[in-house]
């Protein structure tokens, strides 16, 4: 049976979250001002929310209670890198995989099919959790910092750490996701400001080899 294309949800998030009593009408109002008024990049109001101080476990519970996040398949339509049914073949092709145990997140499959590229998977990526892209070229993960995740689940997560200070810590990701952003967040201490950038699977999986090798196996060769 062909699995169909999950609709999209368009209640707007203040709408829900106002419903939801997580906030005011007067604070969805204070939001969307604010978002009228920013100047330089554009900031969606989830995130400002989240600056005015309302918790980002609710937001997040909002987002995926209404599908409110679109599916990274229906994003990588809407960027028309790929057509429609290249993303039936490939969601196809994941659930087949997965019946044998194998499970691999829809973005990297569509890569390795060849319907995209990794352009394509990091803008679509970047897009998705509003994440800046950092390049990894340069770049070698120091021991002390790298000491704050550990290297088992640094190396089966894809992730590395950017900078580590008292206040902050910021880490690259190659295979973001909302379940490993909120369980990095977990690990720290609630006034440490925990920053995300997205980074290239193949820049990211060299970064590791440089620490690890010969430990790490590339999973994008």
């Amino acid at each position: 049976m062909r699995r169909k294309l999950t609709p999209i949800v368009e209640k707007m998030l203040g709408q829900i979250l106002v419903e939801r009593n997580i906030i005011s009408s007067m604070q969805l109002g204070a939001a969307l001002d604010r978002q009228k008024n920013q100047k330089g990049k554009h900031k969606y109001i989830g995130e400002i929310l989240i600056e005015m101080g309302i918790p980002r476990e609710e937001i997040n519970a909002a987002l995926d209670d209404y599908d409110k996040r679109k599916p990274t398949g229906q994003i990588f339509l809407d960027l028309k890198a790929i057509t429609p049914d290249q993303l039936q073949k490939a969601l196809e092709q994941q659930d087949q995989l997965a019946k044998v145990g194998i499970h691999i997140r829809l973005a990297k499959l569509l890569v390795e099919m060849g319907f995209t590229t990794y352009d394509a998977y990091l803008d679509t990526l970047s897009k998705h959790f509003n994440m800046p892209i950092v390049s990894l070229g340069n770049f070698f993960p120091s021991l002390s910092p790298q000491k704050a995740i550990g290297d088992t689940y640094a190396q089966k997560h894809k992730i590395v750490v950017l900078e580590d200070y008292p206040a902050k810590i910021k880490f690259a990701l190659a295979e973001p996701s909302s379940f490993i952003m909120d369980e990095l967040r977990r690990a720290f201490p609630p006034g440490k400001k925990v920053e995300f950038c997205l980074a290239h699977p193949l820049e990211m999986d060299r970064c590791l080899r440089k620490k690890f090798d010969p430990f790490v196996v590339s999973h994008y060769r």
